[in-house]
């Protein structure tokens, strides 16, 4: 797999973006944590827009970014905070863990129910017979 590297001019372009803390190694860009949770705000709030069009319009030049860059960006982004919730993003106000998802478990209790259905029973014969 070959590395992609960007050029000087490349670098430059990509640091003028205030979503851009910065580039390191002239081929991994730092970006900014309020841009990774605006990039999921909208991915949930607006599904039809691809990665691309959401990087567009956070005012990146496309055509320096390989093509499938902000689709996984935004997919990992989306799948962390689907999975850690907000922490992961803030580490420096609190440590992250996985959320935990509460279901809800219907417990039938099986005593209950027959004993609801005596009572009824009873109650509707008390009725008759009043």
């Amino acid at each position: 797999m070959k590395l992609r590297y960007y050029t000087d001019a490349e670098i430059e372009k990509l640091k003028c973006n205030m979503f851009v803390v910065d580039v390191l190694y002239k081929r991994r860009i730092e970006y900014d944590t309020v841009f990774k949770l605006w990039c999921v705000m909208m991915r949930l709030k607006f599904p039809e827009l691809t990665g691309k069009q959401i990087f567009e319009r956070a005012g990146f030049d496309i055509k320096i970014l390989h093509d499938y860059l902000p689709y996984r960006r935004i997919g990992e982004w989306v799948n962390n905070y689907n999975k850690f919730g907000l922490n992961y993003f803030l580490p420096e106000y609190e440590p992250y863990h996985s959320l935990e998802k509460q279901i809800a478990e219907v417990k039938t209790d099986t005593f209950k129910l027959k004993l609801l259905k005596v009572v009824l029973e009873d109650l509707k014969e008390l009725s008759k017979e009043n």
